[in-house]
């Protein structure tokens, strides 16, 4: 389980819990009579730095385990099943609370769980080979995925603005990827699939939210479920199964048996941890402070990424190309925070004047 899904483009759940914006209203709650901050803005803080730090983890925790243990699909299906018993565990004890399985629901939601999985597969395998500076710059072209799709299936394009902030994302992209020393074309083209399935997957998530009305812990159940027994054929049929005893006697020989196992095994528990951590950062937030914070960690991971796990061979086109993709990112995130800040203001304006 990646933490790409989010970073651009919204929750991946088809629902959200509605989320106070502070260009809104402000809480009273939010300040107490002398002052002081709130239990409520400390909480906003915390679930902001939690999302964020549990995300830029995540990434290389993944590209850790998949270099001690290179088996991604064999890592993903851990991930679905740790998280399936992990919620299958919190709805026994009634800490979580939606309807037990459905496979009317399960048929329902199952171009969504296709679409994720191979979303989160297809992400692995390029982390696998790509480092992670230019992992998170090919991820970042799931916006104009999205935006081409959209303009196919609605028949016209968005805004000049929201253009050509994408478009700025894209040629950072490929003067990166024209300076990247490391370049791996097999990584690329799998980087590209992972962005495809992600974008197609929030535009059905976009237009069949209304009727499915599924929350982001059912969300994942279900993906987790479902997904296993996709998974077990992939890792069948791509001879992962017959390798699974040599990689683990090879990746005992590299760092131990005890490294070897959490390592996995955190792994595997990190997804859920991602997962809650974003839920509970829109929560106590909104979805638009989600997708900021996304931004914002993806920043730190390719800085990060250019000096761990590897790091990257430096080279002036590379790190330009990088800089502009990120500028790009920064642009479209801007124009979306104005223009949702904007509806909030007139939202709340209209209130005051109906009231």
């Amino acid at each position: 389980m990646t933490n790409q899904a989010t970073d651009m483009a919204g929750p991946r759940h088809i629902t959200t819990v509605p989320a106070t914006d502070s260009m809104d209203k402000v809480e009273p709650a939010m300040l107490d009579r002398q002052g002081v901050i709130s239990t409520g803005i400390l909480l906003s803080i915390f679930s902001c730095l939690l999302y964020g730090s549990v995300s830029v983890a995540m990434t290389f925790i993944n590209k850790y385990t998949l270099q001690l243990f290179p088996l991604s699909n064999c890592v993903v299906a851990l991930q679905m099943l740790a998280s399936g018993i992990i919620i299958q565990g919190l709805l026994a004890t009634g800490t979580l609370d939606f309807p037990r399985f459905s496979w009317a629901k399960a048929r329902q939601l199952s171009w969504v769980t296709i679409l994720y999985t191979a979303n989160t597969v297809f992400s692995l395998i390029s982390l696998k080979t790509l480092n992670i500076p230019m992992y998170n710059v090919l991820k970042r072209l799931t916006p104009m995925m999205i935006l081409v799709l959209k303009a196919f299936w609605k028949g016209k394009w968005p805004p000049s603005s929201i253009t050509a902030s994408v478009v700025v994302l894209v040629s950072g992209c490929v003067i990166a990827g024209a300076g990247d020393l490391g370049f791996d074309l097999y990584g690329y083209m799998m980087a590209l699939l992972s962005c495809a399935m992600q974008a197609v997957y929030f535009l059905i998530v976009e237009t069949q939210g209304e009727d499915c009305k599924v929350g982001s812990s059912e969300m994942l159940y279900y993906n987790s479920v479902c997904s296993l027994p996709m998974l077990l054929g992939i890792v069948l049929v791509s001879g992962e199964a017959s390798a699974f005893p040599v990689a683990y006697l090879e990746g005992i020989e590299k760092v131990g048996t005890v490294t070897l196992c959490t390592t996995v095994l955190c792994c595997a528990l990190a997804g859920m941890l991602l997962n809650y951590s974003q839920f509970l950062c829109t929560t106590t937030n909104s979805a638009l402070t989600t997708t900021i914070v996304g931004v914002a960690k993806g920043i730190v991971a390719i800085l990060l990424g250019f000096f761990l796990l590897g790091g990257v061979k430096f080279n002036w086109l590379n790190v330009s190309g990088i800089t502009l993709n990120t500028v790009g990112m920064l642009w479209y995130t801007h124009i979306k925070w104005n223009a949702r800040a904007s509806v909030t203001l007139d939202g709340a304006i209209h209130r005051q004047h109906k009231g």
